[in-house]
């Protein structure tokens, strides 16, 4: 028996064997329907009060491990033209108390369900399903901080192996270097190369979360992850894009010295538009292509 479809392929026009181009069109028409746009505007806010504890607390965390500052450098690399800014405030406040550190554990908690409670909704939204209740949705919210938690978690200890292994290669004899020619042609952009397939797989495996488990409805790992891959190479590719473009529009000179968090505020709403853009896809595509069961 093929399973319910809370809305039919005619509803939105897309046929079988839709072209890219056809459900590229259609995801547009259906993000602007279910106004994802004003969404991504207060998961960005949210998003907004939820970092910055949470970089404390990752300062917390990595200050015990031999490349602590190494691997919060790697993880504020990923908001383009605000590095130097969150670098700066973040360890202007690195001595923590247990009050400020607790303080930070409640900030995270109540606004990251806000977080993932305004993206549930939208979800809801694009899937044409009902909302879950108060309580089942703060629940669902929680669960998905856990998560969140865990492959943060896993990034840290990945990217801090990588950073050991950097540091050991960088160490070697020289006359053992001169025989990893291909490492020694390749240099820095091998590490480089190295930490950009971790920071895709860690997104998409963020995204996949998101789209499979945030929904009131049964979503397969089947069905979230083109959409999770898609949104995934498109979150990496506009993070370079618009730390490029940055250098053309003298945010800095417009806003003064609120500059990097206009900035931040920037890159925070295009990240969840991506975020949402990827839930849509991931609708579409399985519209066009429903799973079967008997």
């Amino acid at each position: 028996m093929r399973r319910f479809l809370p809305f039919s392929r005619r509803s939105i026009g897309v046929r079988n064997r839709a072209t890219w181009s056809t459900i590229v069109i259609h995801c547009l028409q259906q993000f602007h329907e279910n106004d994802l746009f004003t969404s991504a505007a207060a998961v960005s806010y949210f998003g907004w009060l939820t970092l910055f504890p949470v970089l404390l607390l990752l300062l917390v965390i990595s200050n015990r491990t031999v490349e602590g500052s190494e691997i919060l450098t790697q993880i504020i690399e990923i908001f383009p033209g605000s590095g130097e800014f969150l670098h700066e405030t973040i360890h202007s406040l690195s001595n923590l108390g247990m009050g400020v550190i607790t303080s930070c554990a409640v900030i995270v908690l109540w606004a990251g369900t806000w977080v993932f409670s305004v993206i549930e909704r939208a979800l809801n939204r694009i899937w044409g399903t009902k909302p879950r209740t108060f309580l089942h949705g703060r629940a669902r919210s929680l669960g998905m901080i856990g998560l969140v938690g865990l492959l943060l978690a896993l990034s840290v200890v990945v990217t801090s192996v990588l950073v050991a292994l950097q540091s050991r290669a960088r160490r070697l004899p020289l006359r053992v270097l001169l025989r990893l020619r291909l490492l020694a042609m390749i240099g820095s952009a091998f590490w480089q190369i190295l930490f950009s397939l971790v920071s895709i797989f860690i997104t998409v495996t963020l995204f996949v979360l998101v789209y499979r488990f945030l929904p009131n409805t049964r979503v397969t790992l089947r069905d979230a992850l083109p959409g999770a891959l898609v949104a995934g190479l498109l979150w990496e590719t506009a993070k370079y894009g618009f730390a490029w473009s940055l250098q053309y529009f003298h945010y800095d000179e417009i806003y003064g010295p609120v500059g990097a968090v206009v900035a931040l505020l920037t890159w925070g709403y295009v990240s969840s538009l991506i975020l949402l853009a990827g839930a849509q896809l991931t609708a579409v595509f399985h519209r066009e292509h429903p799973t079967e069961e008997t």
